[in-house]
């Protein structure tokens, strides 16, 4: 995977798909405008996390990224503990898979762990991933 030149701003996706817990709950229809206005402005560094809307914030925005060039966009993805299944072998890429097939994608350009709940545990676990290429 290709080194991007990082942005000094980047859009949140923390609340798309929620429940309204976090303030207004918006849909698609409503956040599709706000992408579109943000890539024209070039904005392009997205943060997400299957644990925002349990898998709603990537789904949304792997839609949208279906009318962009991939490498016009940026991902920021996140691992987190919490939302891994205790029984799976490698949570790391099970949750990393999950979240790149909501995202429609197969390389996610920053993946980070969300929680430092097991830090030194789950850094251990990202290496393989990080080697695979899938994340940059």
């Amino acid at each position: 995977m290709e080194l991007k030149k990082l942005p000094v701003i980047a859009m949140g996706a923390w609340a798309w798909g929620n429940d309204g817990t976090f303030g207004e709950k918006l849909t698609a229809e409503d956040l599709r405008p706000v992408f579109d206005a943000a890539m024209r402005a070039g904005l392009n560094l997205w943060d997400t996390a299957y644990a925002y809307g349990m898998g709603n914030s990537e789904k949304i925005l792997g839609e949208f990224l279906k009318d962009y060039p991939r490498e016009s966009v940026i991902i920021s993805d996140k691992f987190t503990p919490q939302c891994a299944e205790s029984d799976a072998e490698n949570a790391v890429i099970e949750l990393y898979e999950k979240s790149a097939k909501l995202l429609g994608t197969d390389e996610t350009d920053i993946y980070w762990i969300h929680n430092p709940v097991g830090a030194p545990e789950w850094t251990r676990k990202l290496i393989p991933l990080a080697k695979s290429g899938k994340i940059g």
